[in-house]
């Protein structure tokens, strides 16, 4: 996934609460139904079927259009995860579309972030099943993701003190990394073996709080 091309956090926001524009042209209406037909049929797909057996002509004939058209907007199958990837990301962004992130503490816009995230995986758990294992394989979560730059940059936001050793980055990379972490703990069992806002918020406690108690002995 190329962080040069996915919008950040501050984009996402400010686009969820910018003031409606004129209306889009036809063409542009046409563009974006025919997008988000390629998408769903590609979802679909991936549930039904599987990722690595659904073809890009599958998703065109489920789409009810030419292969070339769907190459047009997603050049890869792999475009469909990134695409995957920003909706659940804009959605997230919506819980902070009429908040300043400026004037709040680094935790509530971190713990705001991620229990939008889980409102989303449990809303669409079936989805999320199918999807999420193949999108953590095929992207580079390990040394970098979008949402490892969401976290950094809210850190950033919030003008959080860090400890001397701590950056933004470094941060938002272990928030990312035990973000998908639960989520994959999560989607491996059914029922769901645990509430996934609860684990999400354990997650950001250890990582901002250590997790060693108050008072403990050295090793």
């Amino acid at each position: 996934m190329n962080l040069d091309t996915a919008p950040t956090i501050r984009e996402l926001v400010a686009d969820s609460g910018a003031a409606p524009g004129p209306p889009p042209s036809r063409r542009t209406r046409g563009r974006t139904e025919r997008r988000d037909r390629m998408f769903d049929a590609a979802v679909e797909l991936f549930v039904e079927q599987g990722f690595d057996e659904t073809s890009m002509d599958d998703i065109a004939e489920r789409a009810g259009l030419a292969r070339t058209t769907v190459f047009n907007h997603f050049p890869r199958k792999m475009a469909f995860l990134e695409e995957w990837t920003l909706r659940r990301r804009q959605q997230a962004a919506q819980s902070f579309k009429d908040s300043d992130r400026t004037r709040q503490p680094a935790r509530t816009l971190l713990a705001s972030y991620f229990r939008a995230l889980a409102e989303v995986n449990v809303a669409t758990r079936v989805e999320t099943t199918a999807i999420m294992p193949m999108g953590v394989r095929q992207t580079d979560i390990l040394l970098d993701h979008p949402l490892s730059r969401d976290l950094a940059e809210l850190l950033t936001d919030a003008e959080a003190t860090l400890a001397p050793s701590a950056t933004p980055q470094q941060v938002g990379r272990l928030l990312a990394l035990g973000y998908f972490s639960a989520v994959m703990r999560w989607v491996a069992v059914d029922p769901e073996p645990f509430d996934l806002a609860s684990e999400l918020e354990a997650v950001l406690d250890t990582v901002l709080d250590g997790a060693l108690a108050a008072g403990a002995p050295p090793d």
